[in-house]
């Protein structure tokens, strides 16, 4: 079954990019002129800043907008941690906010948000992991007995390769519907979730969310800006976008990770909200869940040799701050990984600070209160906006994006599992997860382009949550040479009075609805 828990922590960033034509914006809360003059400045190159979070006091519960599942009471968490920041240039086409952020990196100087870490109390959560005997553990790798590992773990040992994936994976028995029906969407010979799975679900015939004006009102008069680059050089200053790593060409090498990091800033927990896999498993690769020293004391995780990530491989021994993530496809058991903020070592393998994993032909969620790679709890993959749907002409799930971390509430919705606390409890400030469409009144233009008019109708389809806390109207795609320059020009036209919050609870009062599970109930 699927176990819930409750512990608030670490809140995780999102993608950034730049604010040229060609070239995605800075997404990660980047300063503003319409910003409040308390606001914090942007973090430095790809860098979230509500991926930090302060404990939360217990006795400070939180509704849902929606109706609340009966175990998924939310909690804030006020207190303030350091952060880092970074300058802003010049401002997205269309953007009327005069948003100037850019990818540069500038000197870094702490701000004052709130961060969400987790108290050094002892650790009670259960472990997912497999034993010799039947347990009823949420992610079970079902394999032969261990094999014997190497000592040491090289980077890119070949001898570390999964030659011999499990044979059956057992996925969650709660909150996920392991019958559901492919969604036809495939990458890395993968499906990407259910096909009712939320994300891939029209919600265009749902009920405008009755906080809709007020929502917007907070996100304020501005144009959609594509979070995404043309440059597919990692070491180019004009790398901007989250990459993934579908898996499968070349093959993915079990690889040493350290969840530490040589930068003075994060300070938290990186293993309370983590899953990893530790070499003592071999090739059963058992995940265990939360990931923790004890354990996992030599903790591995399955990477290409030579990876893609967000913002370039960047080997400064000082690992200035950023997001850095990393997407993986594990095609041997169609396993999505992401990790947060990831160096190579100099010693072999790579440096951490999070890492999550999803089955993806499971609806399930997170662990109530857990963060991933992403503030809101969330996969980045499934809502990541791929050039080349786009350039196939439909795109068939959700989007994700970003709004000025002080203008999110300091609450999740289902389908989000964590909060940010950098906003406050107001109930005009739209809260981490909600869902957004373009309205059914807009009319896309027959003379766009083809990825133009797919994204801009994914958007009244499916919509966009937001993910995290950024740049405001910050969406994040992958970077590809093969994006148009009229995608930008076009797309980047449509102003927030576009937009309007939608209401999920008629799928949430559904027979059969269970908030631990993303799967869409049958009306």
């Amino acid at each position: 079954m699927r176990v819930m828990i409750l512990l608030l922590s670490v809140a995780v960033a999102g993608a950034l990019g730049c604010s040229s034509k060609t070239s995605g914006g800075p997404g990660r809360d980047a300063s503003s002129p319409d910003a409040a003059s308390d606001l914090p400045p942007a973090p430095p190159d790809g860098v979230s800043s509500d991926r930090n979070d302060t404990t939360t006091p217990t006795d400070l519960a939180v509704t849902s907008d929606a109706p609340p599942a009966a175990d998924a009471t939310l909690a804030s968490d006020p207190a303030p941690k350091a952060d880092l920041d970074r300058a802003d240039l010049a401002p997205a086409p269309g953007d009327a906010s005069g948003d100037t952020s850019t990818r540069a990196d500038v000197a870094s100087t702490p701000d004052t948000t709130s961060k969400l870490e987790v108290a050094s109390t002892p650790d009670t959560t259960p472990k997912l992991e497999v034993a010799s005997t039947p347990d009823t553990t949420p992610r079970l790798d079902v394999a032969p007995a261990p094999d014997a590992v190497p000592a040491d773990v090289a980077l890119a040992d070949s001898a570390l390769a999964d030659t011999a994936a499990p044979a059956d994976l057992a996925r969650p028995e709660a909150g996920t519907d392991v019958t559901a029906p492919a969604t036809g969407r495939v990458l890395g010979g993968c499906q990407i979730l259910p096909a009712n799975h939320i994300f891939n679900t029209p919600i265009d015939n749902l009920p405008v969310h009755a906080s809709s004006a007020a929502f917007m009102t907070t996100i304020g008069n501005r144009n959609i800006h594509l979070d995404l680059g043309t440059s597919v050089d990692m070491a180019s200053a004009e790398y901007y976008g989250i990459p993934y790593n579908p898996g499968d060409k070349p093959p993915l090498v079990w690889t040493a990770v350290r969840y530490s990091s040589t930068d003075p800033d994060m300070g938290w927990d990186p293993y309370s909200e983590s899953d990893c896999v530790d070499q003592s498993s071999g090739s059963a690769h058992t995940i265990i869940s939360p990931c923790s020293a004890s354990k996992a004391p030599k903790p591995w995780l399955p990477m290409p040799a030579a990876p893609l990530v967000e913002g370039g491989i960047v080997t400064d021994p000082t690992q200035p701050y950023g997001d850095h993530h990393m997407l993986v496809i594990d095609p041997s058991v169609c396993r999505l990984w992401e990790l947060y903020h990831c160096y190579p070592n100099t010693s072999g393998g790579w440096d951490i600070f999070g890492s999550a994993t999803w089955d993806l032909g499971s609806n399930a969620l997170r662990p109530a209160d857990w963060t991933s790679a992403d503030a809101a709890g969330f996969p980045i993959l499934p809502l990541l906006l791929l050039e080349k749907e786009a350039s196939s002409g439909e795109i068939k799930h959700a989007l994700r994006f970003t709004i000025s971390s002080s203008s999110i509430r300091n609450q999740y919705v289902w389908p989000a599992r964590h909060l940010t606390s950098n906003g406050t409890m107001s109930a005009s400030l739209p809260p981490m997860g909600q869902l957004f469409r373009i309205k059914a009144s807009y009319q896309i233009p027959s003379t766009y382009s083809t990825q133009s008019r797919a994204i801009l109708q994914a958007l009244k389809t499916y919509g966009m949550y937001i993910a995290d806390g950024g740049s405001n109207m910050y969406i994040q795609g992958d970077p590809s040479a093969a994006w148009q320059d009229s995608t930008f020009s076009q797309v980047q036209s449509v102003g927030s009075s576009q937009f309007e919050a939608v209401d999920l609870a008629p799928i949430m009062n559904r027979s059969g609805f269970d908030a631990n599970s993303a799967a869409v109930p049958p009306p």
